[in-house]
C-alpha cells in the first residue's frame, strides 16, 4: 500500500514539504544519544550503571528512528509496522531509568523483587502491542493512525513515564541526603538531567498524539520539543563524566562535549534556510567552534597529565606513611621489648652497687667507693631512661593506664623538693618550695603519674642550671578551677623559636649539649603527654638563652 500524497523519500528520510524542526529535533538527538551511549559503554562495559545508560540511549534512538520512518515513510504497511513499537520502546525506557537510578543510588544491582515489579509494569505494554488496543488501522487520506490509535494503551504506556519520574525524585532525594557535598551535587545534576529529559520526552509526546487524535492538530509535530529534552540529559552525562568521572570513563570525556557541540552546530543545515549567506554563517560557526574545541581538548589533556602526576605523587605519598607507620610501630614494639629486656640487670646492678656502697660485702678503698657510686649513678640515669622509653611505646600503642584520684598537690610537691634538695646542694643550687594557695589544693588526678610528672621538671631544671635557683611555687585560679606548679629556673634559658619544640619526641634545645649530654629529648615529651591526659597541661616560657625558663603544670582542681 503506497500512501499517495507524497513522493518516495530520498536519502531515506528526506522528503519536501515537512517541517523543517523535523530533522533538527530529530537527527541530532538521535546521533548524540548514540554517541554518548556507545563512548560510555565501550569505555567500561563491565559496569551495569554504563549498560542501563547506553540502554537507555538506544531505546531512545531506535524511538527516534521509527519517528522519522513514520513521519517520512510513504509506505503504510511500513509506517503501521513501526508505530507497534512506540509505546514498547516508551515503556523501556521508562522501567530502564529507574533501574539506572536504583543502581546509581546503591552501586549495585536491585532486588529481584524490583525486578518483579518493573517487569510486571512493563508486561501489559510488552503483551498488547501488536493488538488493536494499541493501533488498529491506517487513514490512507492522512497517511497516519492517529484515528486507530488505542487511548487506553496510549495513556498507559505515558503514565509509566509519570510513575519513572516519581519513583526517581523519591530515590534521587533519599540519596542525596546522605550524601557529603560533592556527591550532593552529582546527584543534583543527574537528577535534574534525567527528570527533565523524561517529562520534556514523555509529556510532549503524550500531548501531540492527543492533540492529532483530538483534532487539534492535523499532526502531532508538537511531539519535535520534546526530544531537546535528550540533547540536555547527554550534556549532563558528559558533566557528570568530565567533572565527577562518574561511569568510570576516562578524562577523554572532554570529547563527548566538544563533539555533541559540534553535532548541535552541524545540525543546523537541516533546519536553516539554504541561503548562501545562512549555509556560510553555520559554516563558519562550525569551523571557530571546531578550532575551539581542539584548544579546549589540549588544555584539558594537559590538565589531566598534570592531575594524573599529582595523583601518582599522592598514592606514592601514602605508600610511603603507611610504610613510615608500620615501621613506627615496630620501633616501638622493638624499643618496648628491649626495654622490659634491659630493666631486669639494670635492677640487679642497681642492687650490686648500693650493697657495696653500704659496706655489705665489707668496707670498700676511696677509689673503689667512688667508682661503685659512678655505677650507681649511671645504673639509676639508664633506668630513668629506660623508663622514658616505656612511657613512650606505651603512649603511642595507647597502653598507659590512668587511675584518677584525688589528693593535694602541695604536699606532693613539697615531698619532691625535699627529696631533690640534697642533689640541688650538691650542684651548689638553691631549690625553694612556696605555695600561694589558699585552698586546699585538692586536685582529681594520677598520684603517680603526677610525681613523675614533677620529678621530670625538677629533674629537667637541676640539669639545665648550672648556678642559681629553682623556684617551685603553687598557685591556683578559683575562677577557673585549676591549679598550677611553676618551676622556675636561672639555668641556660630557650630561644623563642625553640620553645614549642622542647615538647616533641626526640627534641631538645639546641644549647641543652652545651650542659648536659645525658638526655634523651623524651622527659618532656612523657611530662606533657600525660598532664594532656589528666586534663591538665604544661606549657614554658623563657627570656631567651641564658636567661632561664619557667614550666608550667596545670592540672583541673577537685569537683
Amino acid at each position: 500500500m503506497i500512501c499517495h500524497w507524497f513522493p518516495e523519500p530520498t536519502f531515506l528520510f528526506y522528503t519536501p514539504d515537512l517541517p523543517g524542526l523535523l530533522f533538527y529535533a530529530h537527527i541530532p538527538a538521535m546521533i548524540i544519544a548514540c554517541f554518548v551511549g556507545f563512548y560510555v559503554f565501550f569505555n567500561a562495559r563491565y559496569l551495569l550503571l554504563n549498560r542501563l545508560l547506553f540502554a537507555i540511549a538506544m531505546c531512545f534512538a531506535l524511538w527516534v528512528f521509527i519517528n522519522l520512518l513514520a513521519w517520512t515513510n510513504i509506505h503504510s504497511d511500513v509506517i503501521l509496522f513501526s508505530w507497534t513499537f512506540f509505546g514498547v520502546l516508551q515503556a523501556l525506557i521508562s522501567v530502564l531509568s529507574i533501574y539506572f537510578i536504583y543502581v546509581f543510588t546503591t552501586q549495585q544491582d536491585i532486588s529481584l523483587h524490583i525486578k518483579s515489579i518493573l517487569s510486571l509494569l512493563l508486561l501489559p505494554v510488552l503483551l498488547l502491542a501488536s493488538t488493536n488496543f494499541n493501533v488498529g488501522g491506517f487513514n490512507l487520506d492522512s497517511c497516519d493512525a492517529f484515528d486507530y490509535e488505542g487511548v487506553l494503551f496510549l495513556t498507559y504506556y505515558s503514565f509509566l513515564g509519570l510513575i519513572a519520574m516519581i519513583w526517581i525524585a523519591v530515590l534521587l532525594y533519599n540519596h542525596w541526603r546522605q550524601q557529603t557535598t560533592k556527591t550532593r551535587n552529582q546527584t543534583l545534576i543527574l537528577g535534574v538531567g534525567i527528570e527533565l529529559f523524561l517529562f520534556s520526552f514523555f509529556g510532549m509526546v503524550y500531548l501531540g498524539s492527543m492533540a492529532a487524535i483530538a483534532d487539534f492538530y492535523d499532526s502531532s509535530q508538537i511531539e519535535f520539543y520534546g526530544l531537546f529534552g535528550m540533547t540536555f540529559f547527554m550534556v549532563v552525562i558528559a558533566v557528570l563524566i568530565v567533572r565527577y568521572k562518574t561511569f568510570n570513563v576516562g578524562a577523554q570525556a572532554a570529547e563527548v562535549l566538544v563533539i555533541g557541540l559540534l553535532i548541535l552546530i552541524a545540525s543546523q543545515y537541516t533546519y536553516a534556510n539554504s541561503t548562501p549567506t545562512t549555509v556560510f554563517l553555520t559554516t563558519l560557526t562550525l569551523i571557530l567552534s571546531a578550532i575551539a574545541g581542539i584548544f579546549l581538548l589540549r588544555s584539558v589533556y594537559k590538565e589531566i597529565e598534570q592531575r594524573s602526576e599529582v595523583q601518582l605523587l599522592s598514592d606514592n605519598l601514602q605508600r610511603a606513611n603507611k610504610r613510615l607507620r608500620s615501621l613506627d610501630k615496630m620501633k616501638s614494639e622493638f624499643v618496648s621489648i628491649a626495654s622490659h629486656q634491659l630493666r631486669s640487670p639494670l635492677t640487679s646492678i642497681r642492687g650490686y652497687a648500693s650493697m657495696l656502697s653500704e659496706g655489705a660485702f665489707g668496707k670498700l678503698p676511696q677509689k673503689a667507693q667512688e667508682a661503685i657510686n659512678r655505677i650507681a649513678d649511671s645504673s639509676t640515669t639508664m633506668t630513668s631512661s629506660i623508663e622514658d622509653y616505656l612511657n613512650v611505646s606505651r603512649i603511642e600503642a595507647g597502653n598507659m593506664k590512668y587511675e584518677l584520684s584525688e589528693f593535694k598537690l602541695a604536699e606532693e610537691a613539697l615531698h619532691i623538693v625535699d627529696d631533690k634538695r640534697s642533689e640541688a646542694i650538691k650542684k651548689g643550687l638553691l631549690l625553694l618550695f612556696k605555695s600561694k594557695l589558699v585552698s586546699s589544693g585538692v586536685v582529681q588526678a594520677d598520684l603517680g603519674k603526677t610525681r613523675q610528672i614533677l620529678h621530670n621538671l625538677i629533674n629537667n631544671a637541676l640539669k639545665y642550671t648550672p648556678k642559681g635557683t629553682i623556684t617551685v611555687l603553687l598557685r591556683e585560679d578559683i575562677d577557673t578551677r585549676i591549679i598550677y606548679v611553676d618551676i622556675t629556673d636561672t639555668g641556660i634559658g630557650i630561644k623563642a623559636d625553640e620553645l614549642e619544640q622542647v615538647f616533641g619526641k626526640f627534641q631538645r634545645a639546641k644549647n641543652a649539649n652545651a650542659v648536659n649530654v645525658t638526655g634523651t629529648g623524651l622527659g618532656l615529651f612523657v611530662a606533657h603527654k600525660m598532664a594532656k591526659q589528666m586534663g591538665g597541661d604544661i606549657t614554658v616560657t623563657s627570656g631567651g638563652d641564658g636567661l632561664g625558663s619557667t614550666f608550667v603544670l596545670s592540672l583541673p582542681m577537685q569537683t
